[in-house]
């Protein structure tokens, strides 16, 4: 937390700041996608975004995952009429490199008017990171430029950046707006 900051997480950290690393998993949660897990007690299907645990409900494990049990299954829903979806990431080398941002949306519309959306971060959180509320803003309005920055500044409610990410939140708000205006 003191020293080189520029990488860490900016929301839900604490006690650690370490971010999530996967490009794919934003985009499986923004998509819906469901995982099978098998072991002593059986098998069992959740939402992916139920599968990772942030440090501070446990600081030694990443998922809930328990002895003998394996992920066994990805399921991922067929898109749904009228939805469109976006993946961006920033990041700081243009060889493979982990995401300092990246922004994953699917919005279900009709005429411009949002029914539904998901927006999941990735680069900012332990987790990949639902903005739940932004969506919840997005529901029932017409998404124009107005709309997607206001709902980008939402998902970043909250954001606590160290000393040196800061830069993060900006970042975030900005891919937002542009994943939201390319999904509609």
């Amino acid at each position: 937390m003191t020293g080189d900051s520029r990488f860490h997480a900016i929301l839900g950290a604490g006690p650690s700041y370490i971010v999530h690393p996967s490009d794919t998993a934003p985009a499986l949660v923004a998509l819906g996608a469901q995982i099978k897990i098998a072991g002593p007690a059986g098998e069992k299907t959740i939402p992916l975004e139920k599968f990772f645990l942030l440090p501070s409900v446990d600081y030694k494990r990443e998922n809930i995952l328990t002895a003998g049990e394996i992920v066994t299954e990805i399921i991922v829903p067929a898109p749904k009429s009228g939805s469109k979806g976006f993946y961006h990431k920033v990041r700081e080398r243009l060889a493979w490199d982990h995401a300092i941002v990246a922004v994953a949306t699917v919005v279900e519309s009709s005429a411009g008017v949002v029914s539904h959306a998901h927006v999941v971060m990735g680069g900012v959180a332990p987790i990949p990171w639902r903005a739940a509320k932004a969506e919840e803003f997005l529901r029932g309005k017409k998404l124009d430029e107005a709309s997607a920055r206001q709902a980008g500044e939402i998902a970043l409610e909250g954001a606590k950046p160290l000393k040196d990410n800061s830069y993060k939140v900006k970042i975030a708000q900005d891919l937002i707006q542009r994943g939201l205006l390319a999904s509609v």
